[in-house]
């Protein structure tokens, strides 16, 4: 069991018990792993890695509860949005909780988008209503699954076969309400695929998992593919959540951005500024010079984070302030490549194949106009500002100006975990364009 660098936490007398619990829980064959994810002196956080996660969540909680620990459950969004923690109180009143996370195939996040566009392009080409229960759509899209490439839609290769096969296997409705959410999103959205068919005839739908149709950019954000009977594409980029939700429309990196305009000496200016903040974190300045971005300077930063939580969070703010401000910089510094960039990274102008976004929610699918908003608004635009907009750590918007405003929100932050977050991520955070907020005119 991996205790990592958050063992001094655990209580060795009153954690015992709690250990030799985890410890038999991952001798099981369904569990991958238990690890602790975070933790401080007032609550540690474990996570079980698990192929049956709610089933061995209910195997631990029986076993805590005749080693008297009173467990109870508690949503906590930091742990999973589909699954209840487990929370119990230690006699010394620290705070356990345990998360759990499935293991098999996808990485969560990819595994649920990945319901909303394998789904609908099965049912649509099956003709499987999308009015059914969810457990009964479950079961027909089940049924239909083809088992090779060959078959009328929706695979592309051999690869995706086992792809798809991997997410509908893991896709059983029950107790994981994400998962139901999900289904319902992709009966949203065969909805829509139906409704389009009547107005635009379309002969086959492709899932555009890893391989896409032929004659398509591979860079095109198309999730499907709509291949009309008058032999026509369209790409169909799919997004799930509420109407007032926001999606990352576009997700990159720091150093991308700095490559794109050719700023090679900015960029090294942007990391030097954020040296001071790692000195006061312990890091001595050879350790900069040799091993600055590495994950053996990151553990040594996730040390200093146990040890200081609140001095460790206040360097990165300085740090992510630096960041942001040099991004905001960057895209002041010319008003062509700004242009250029929103149009190739963001609206893809390139793209052979043209492409559509589509939103679902629990009710309903729709296209999404957020792309012709922000063309209009590019072409017409006499000034492109980026700015920080006040009241956020991370957001700050690029002003597209001609009479009209029309902002684009964006967020710099850290994206990764454990010792590789924050000030572990060095100066490469993650940069996401995720909204329009507009048109407001002046």
């Amino acid at each position: 069991m991996d205790l990592g660098v958050y063992k001094s936490f655990t209580t060795e007398d009153e954690e015992e018990g709690l250990l030799d619990i985890l410890k038999n829980l991952e001798s099981r064959s369904d569990v991958k792993s238990v690890k602790i994810k975070s933790g401080n002196a007032k609550t540690v956080i474990y996570l079980v890695i698990s192929d049956k996660r709610f089933e061995a969540q209910n195997i631990l909680n029986e076993q805590l509860s005749n080693a008297g620990l009173n467990p109870s459950k508690v949503f906590v969004k930091s742990i999973s949005t589909s699954q209840e923690a487990t929370e119990f109180i230690l006699p010394s009143g620290a705070r356990r909780r345990i998360g759990f996370k499935p293991s098999k195939g996808f990485q969560q996040t990819t595994f649920m988008a990945s319901i909303t566009e394998l789904f609908p392009a099965i049912a649509f080409v099956n003709r499987i209503s999308p009015s059914l229960s969810v457990e009964d759509f479950y079961n027909a899209i089940l049924q239909a699954n083809p088992s090779s490439a060959s078959a009328p839609g929706p695979y592309l290769g051999a690869n995706d076969v086992k792809s798809g096969k991997d997410v509908i296997d893991q896709s059983e409705p029950g107790p994981d309400m994400k998962v139901k959410e999900k289904i319902t999103n992709a009966q949203n959205i065969t909805k829509w695929l139906n409704n389009h068919n009547q107005k635009h005839p379309i002969a086959e739908v492709y899932w555009g998992y890893r391989a896409k149709p032929r004659g398509v950019d591979p860079s095109n954000p198309g999730d499907i593919f709509l291949k009309y009977a008058n032999g026509g594409m369209l790409g169909v980029s799919l997004k799930a959540g509420t109407s007032a939700s926001k999606e990352p429309i576009l997700n990159t990196y720091v150093k991308p951005l700095f490559d794109y305009y050719g700023k090679p000496n900015d960029y090294l200016k942007l990391k030097q500024s954020l040296y001071p903040q790692y000195r006061e974190a312990g890091v001595n300045e050879q350790d900069m010079k040799t091993k600055w971005g590495s994950g053996q300077l990151a553990q040594q930063l996730g040390k200093f984070e146990k040890e200081n939580p609140k001095e460790y969070n206040r360097l990165y703010d300085i740090n992510l302030s630096l960041v942001k401000q040099a991004v905001i910089n960057l895209f002041n510094s010319d008003i062509k490549k700004t242009r250029k960039f929103i149009k190739s990274q963001i609206l893809k102008t390139q793209l052979k194949t043209p492409f559509i976004k589509v939103k679902a929610t629990m009710t309903t699918a729709y296209v999404d106009n957020t792309y012709d908003q922000l063309q209009a608004g590019l072409e017409a635009a006499t000034s492109i500002i980026a700015s920080d907009a006040g009241g956020s750590k991370q957001d700050f918007v690029i002003t597209l100006s001609d009479g009209i405003r029309l902002n684009m929100e964006f967020s710099a932050r850290s994206n990764k975990s454990g010792f590789l977050h924050k000030l572990g991520q060095f100066e490469n955070l993650s940069v996401k364009f995720n909204a329009i907020s507009g048109f407001e005119r002046r």
